[in-house]
């Protein structure tokens, strides 16, 4: 084995481990405390009660969404995980999915577009765990895996198409990044539109004499990507045209997103000041490898001035950067464009300047790995992304930790709920990360919470069974004082609640419902279970009486 492979095999072998490292922090705890991945456990749940167990209660309730919206994945993958292992373990694969399938997908897309350059993939682990993963945006983050697949796919396969096999599965990998995410989706069409575009005018430049049969290439390979991508396409010009235009639209103002990109801003998930210090050293790094590229082509170009410097002919030698530099510069261009005019949130729909900024990134480290440097350049590029990488690991890993417990205290709730119970969650911390905690309860058990962000946001594959969902209330409808009604229907059918989760502790004299609640949980509802940060009461009436159990 000559030298090269040697170091080939080596640097492979360091990926490796540097890619099981970054895994180690987010399957260390029992679950792995993202902002929304409760609510995603808890409604994969959902579906498995609604489709593979017929639950009459759940149906009631939920109902499957009709429409054939995103941010399905990684519901369905947890769901049918979930059908042989517990959530916590669903949860883990998805964690090594994306926290071991990313850099790999990215290291190999890098290699189809630079052979050779693999020494810059070693700036993708810091974008691993983006705020989108530490956020439970495990739709966004599956897209963003898909998104790296399907353009290299396209990448190593752009010469067989319009054929049949290739066309199709380049289908079914659109769909998957469609029905992952709409924002991701929308960016691999560009890059594969921009990437057509600047084929065609290369070969029109330097094909001269083939002008027809470029432009008939060009065509075909056109008319391939829009079949393929015909039914997701359609199904994204609908999910907009269907909502509603009166929803709420915001934007984030022009330097405010310029800030964004010198501190990375989709990075940072929890302090802005710490974890920007590491962030803006990756952005530092990343302008600098930029500035190194554009100095290096003035220097080929003012060599070539003195024709004593000029490359022989046949030495392969070029002036200008090749077509995947020209491809990625436009592409980050058009993704910028979009990220200083796209709102930030429409509706409930929001962080898609960060998320374009995201997708820019990666871009970014994509077209660097085209420049014509010297080798050692790429060194730096392992160290400054290994350095980042560790930095930011040993911030999170305490939160990490204390979000985990949380997060297992909570579902360990579970065990003293009578299953096809209805629990009314209340949250009462102050921190506007574990919101969603309330959900850790109802991740395996069918325990029914009455409580569910994503059916009220349209666009999740669970929302409210509208047509015969009934009301719900706590103590004694006879007595007014004694009783909070939960009347969302007139006329419709109230339920008694067996059970009140709070996470928190809640302060009896804030207002007329926290007194009000304070004296029916008094009086007519057992403690059942009890932890640092979250109780369990159930309803006296309820056929099973359980001890108080203290959580550890």
């Amino acid at each position: 084995m000559n030298n090269s492979r040697k170091w080939q095999r080596a640097e492979l072998l360091l990926f490796t481990i540097i890619t099981l490292l970054n895994l180690l922090p987010y399957i260390s705890t029992r679950f792995f405390p993202s902002m929304d991945g409760a609510s995603h456990l808890s409604n994969s749940n959902i579906i498995n009660q609604l489709v593979f167990h017929h639950n009459e209660l759940f149906r009631q309730f939920f109902t499957i969404n009709p429409e054939p919206v995103p941010n399905w994945t990684s519901h369905l993958l947890i769901s049918l995980l979930s059908l042989v292992m517990p959530a916590f373990l669903a949860e883990k694969i998805l964690m090594v999915i994306l926290l071991a399938g990313t850099p790999f997908a990215f290291r190999s897309l890098m290699q189809t577009i630079s052979p050779g350059k693999s020494l810059y993939s070693y700036l993708i682990f810091p974008f691993t765990h983006s705020m989108f993963l530490f956020f439970g945006f495990y739709n966004f983050c599956l897209a963003v895996l898909f998104f790296l697949i399907t353009l290299n796919y396209w990448l190593r396969n752009e010469h067989k198409f319009p054929a049949a096999r290739p066309t199709l599965f380049l289908a079914l990998l659109a769909a998957l990044t469609y029905f992952s995410h709409l924002v991701v989706f929308g960016a691999l069409l560009i890059m594969i539109a921009v990437k057509l575009t600047a084929g065609l005018a290369m070969d029109m430049i330097c094909r001269t004499d083939e002008k027809r049969a470029v432009l008939a290439g060009f065509l075909k390979k056109t008319l391939a990507v829009t079949l393929a991508a015909l039914i997701p396409l359609i199904l994204f010009v609908y999910f907009f045209y269907s909502r509603p235009g009166t929803r709420e639209i915001s934007h984030i103002a022009g330097k405010e997103l310029a800030g964004f990109l010198v501190t990375v801003r989709s990075l940072i998930s929890f302090n802005a000041t710490v974890e920007g210090r590491q962030t803006t050293i990756l952005f530092i790094m990343l302008a600098l490898f930029a500035g190194i590229g554009f100095i290096a082509f003035l220097i080929r170009l003012v060599k070539t001035r003195n024709k004593s410097a000029a490359p022989e002919p046949g030495t392969g030698e070029r002036l200008l950067p090749g077509l995947p530099f020209w491809w990625l510069l436009t592409a980050m261009a058009v993704l910028l464009a979009l990220y200083f005019t796209m709102p930030d949130a429409y509706g409930t729909a929001s962080y898609t300047n960060l998320r374009l900024g995201y997708l820019f990134f990666l871009a970014s480290i994509l077209w660097i790995s085209t420049f014509r440097i010297p080798w050692q350049f790429g060194l730096i590029a392992i160290a400054g992304g290994i350095y980042v990488n560790t930095m930011l690991n040993r911030i999170y890993a305490p939160t990490i930790s204390e979000l985990g417990k949380l997060a297992s205290d909570c579902n360990k709730g579970a065990a003293y709920a009578e299953p096809n119970s209805v629990v009314l969650p209340i949250y009462c911390m102050d921190n506007w990360f574990t919101g969603h905690f309330v959900d850790y309860l109802s991740v395996d058990k069918p325990i029914l919470m009455v409580y569910n962000y994503e059916c009220h946001a349209g666009y999740f594959p669970v929302k409210w069974n509208e047509e015969i969902k009934p009301n719900y209330y706590l103590g004694d409808p006879s007595n007014q004082d004694h009783h909070i009604n939960f009347e969302l229907v007139k006329g419709r059918p109230s339920i008694p609640l067996d059970y009140v989760f709070i996470v928190g502790h809640y302060d009896p004299g804030k207002d007329w419902f926290f007194s009000t609640l304070h004296r029916i949980l008094t009086e007519d509802f057992v403690r059942v279970y009890e932890a640092e940060n979250c109780s369990l009461y159930r309803n006296k009436p309820h056929p099973k009486s359980l001890p108080i159990k203290g959580g550890t």
